[in-house]
């Protein structure tokens, strides 16, 4: 555990200095910047995500309704062509084509199981009202019978096949009790002879049932088979970006046109698994997860005809737009907190300048003794008011500093006196007791030695009376202390002396050093052995002298360090084992002032260290680095 003491002279008083990065501690300025930077950065952040999300549901919406307007466009030329398609069907019903078609049924009738020629041309020239269309889109016609046989006429020809009109897969979906076509949608279909589709293909068909004009009993039916090609025509032009999927629902929700063909024909269920089965309105969009991927899914239903087309399309396909604009509003509110960081680091500093200024001066006033500084022009708001009145402050104060200055030294220099005077009978006490227990054991030759090394001591202290000395000097006279410490511990006591010999001429305050190694003595047992073993060492730590005792005794748990250096800072003069480390922190406080440092660096089974830092002046810097030639 590590503390530190810290002598500084603050407003004339003397005090421990704590440095702390807290925010309390920053300057205003800086204080000023980062609160107007976040509020104004929240506002520009928030701005910006609100016009964002505004624009992006606009757009969205947008899309959503703009989609199914241009599916709605499809299913109008979807119904055009299917329209056409049921058109070409009812051509059976009128002139010449029903009186033909008539005919030719009445010739079967007659003829029995045995189909003449002229009844089947009859019936070949009645279907030619396909040829009505020339489109290439339409490739036969199918008239089915009651009989249960279906005439299929393809371009020019035609084939007469078995085929019962109630086994075909449609019939079901046929209304036979009225005339009106049914649009089958997408069925597959297998053509044969000359035709340019012959073999398996998926085709368009229409069912139109026949009834005899007299009778109106239902005599057959007619299907007419067309390619896609038409519908593909209408589905080209259609592109919503990569990935996309169109769909062509019939009033069954069966699938007439898709972009895989395999699903044609088939149920849109099955055909597709969005779980969008059940389509409420006319038209809608929705977004829907699909294989880990949004899809936007919009449809249009047709109100005549109940087809239904359906875009399957990926969300990123119509949110490029949306990406885009978040790129963009991305770099505008990183410009914008740029700006304003800018702008509240000016607005800072412009706010701040005065009172920076004003505790520019306050830090150089500091000094009483010093000349007054112009504090130049100055504003007339509050900042410039207080300024005007520190100004007036300072004067005030200079005039009264000169009044008590001399005094106040008079004082300090009576006080130092008093606490060396102090160490006197303190440290008589303790050598003189040390010495009569000495001679009372016998050991009278060690006893008159150490009242020889007292002398000393006492010359020491009484050819010193100026305080400040040499080193070298107090370096002797803690030497002959610890020859008197021998005489009562004996071989139990180790001192070694560790001290550079380029700091021996620094001069420091007599008697500095003897109270901390005799605390050391006296505290510094080992807990394992009970022998005492200390260190003195002195060295050069950059602008610093510093000066170590080290022992291997109790050391102190942290609340008693704590304790003891509170004692310390309070400066309190009660008696006890601690007025010399307080004689010698008051001391440091008076001579040396801010500049000085003393440490305490304790663990309990351990040991203590005590150190002290002396500022070095500029001829004992000089000296020193003479000695290190």
């Amino acid at each position: 555990m590590m503390a530190l003491l810290s002598m500084m002279h603050q407003g004339g008083q003397h005090g421990v200095r704590l440095n702390g990065l807290q925010f309390r501690h920053w300057p205003i300025a800086y204080k000023l910047a980062i609160l107007f930077s976040i509020l104004l950065t929240a506002i520009v952040i928030v701005a910006g995500l609100m016009a964002y999300d505004i624009s992006r549901r606009s757009m969205e919406n947008q899309i959503k309704h703009y989609i199914p307007q241009v599916l709605d466009q499809v299913n109008v030329r979807l119904e055009d062509y299917v329209n056409d398609v049921k058109s070409l069907s009812q051509m059976i019903l009128v002139e010449p084509y029903s009186r033909m078609m008539e005919e030719a049924i009445s010739g079967f009738e007659s003829s029995g199981t045995e189909r003449r020629l002229e009844d089947t041309i009859k019936l070949h020239e009645a279907l030619s009202f396909i040829t009505f269309n020339p489109s290439k889109d339409y490739v036969g016609v199918l008239f089915y019978t009651d009989s249960g046989q279906v005439y299929v006429r393809q371009s020019a020809s035609g084939i007469w096949l078995d085929a019962s009109v109630e086994e075909q897969p449609w019939f079901r979906d046929v209304d036979g009790d009225q005339l009106t076509p049914t649009v089958l949608g997408t069925i597959p279909f297998t053509l044969f002879g000359d035709n340019p589709f012959i073999g398996d293909f998926h085709a368009f068909s229409v069912v139109q049932p026949f009834r005899k004009t007299q009778t109106k009993l239902l005599k057959g039916m007619i299907q007419i088979v067309g390619t896609l090609d038409a519908i593909r025509d209408i589905m080209r032009d259609i592109d919503f970006g990569p990935d996309s999927r169109l769909y062509v629902l019939d009033n069954r929700n069966r699938i007439v046109f898709a972009s895989d063909r395999s699903l044609l024909g088939t149920p849109w269920e099955s055909g597709y698994d969005a779980g969008f089965t059940k389509m409420q309105g006319d038209s809608g969009s929705s977004i829907q997860t699909m294989d880990g991927d949004d899809m936007l899914v919009s449809y249009h239903r047709s109100r005549e005809s109940g087809w239904k087309v359906v875009g399957v399309i990926p969300l990123q396909n119509v949110s490029q737009e949306a990406d885009r604009l978040k790129l963009w509003i991305v770099v505008w509110i990183a410009l914008g907190i740029l700006g304003v960081i800018l702008l509240s680091s000016m607005l800072s500093v412009s706010l701040t300048n005065p009172l920076r200024k004003l505790t520019r001066i306050t830090r150089m006033q500091v000094d009483l003794s010093a000349p007054p500084v112009n504090m130049g022009q100055v504003g007339d708001d509050e900042i410039g008011q207080l300024s005007q009145s520190f100004r007036h402050m300072m004067q005030r104060m200079q005039l009264l500093s000169n009044e008590v200055l001399h005094e106040k030294l008079l004082h300090q220099e009576a006080e130092i006196r008093a606490l060396q005077s102090q160490i006197n009978p303190h440290f008589l006490h303790n050598t003189l007791e040390t010495i009569r227990m000495t001679i009372r054991n016998g050991n009278f030759k060690r006893g008159e030695q150490g009242l020889v090394e007292l002398g000393h001591m006492l010359r020491y202290h009484a050819t010193n009376a100026n305080e400040m000395v040499p080193l070298k000097t107090e370096i002797q006279f803690i030497q002959s202390y610890i020859s008197i410490q021998r005489l009562r511990f004996g071989e139990r006591l180790s001192v070694k002396m560790e001290v550079e010999e380029g700091v021996l001429e620094v001069r420091v305050p007599g008697l500095l050093l003897q109270p901390l190694v005799e605390n050391a003595i006296t505290h510094g047992a080992s807990p394992y052995d009970q022998r005492i073993r200390v260190t003195v060492r002195v060295k050069r730590q950059r602008e610093h002298m510093v000066c170590s005792i080290i022992d291997e005794g109790q050391g102190m748990s942290p609340d008693k360090l704590d304790t003891l250096l509170e004692s310390l800072r309070q400066h309190p003069r009660a008696p006890g084992g601690r007025i010399g480390l307080e004689n010698i922190y008051q001391r440091l406080q008076l001579v040396f002032g801010a500049e000085a440092r003393f440490y305490i660096e304790s663990m309990e089974s351990a040991g203590t260290i005590v150190a002290i830092h002396i500022p070095l002046a500029e001829n004992d810097m000089s000296a020193y680095e003479g000695e290190c030639r």
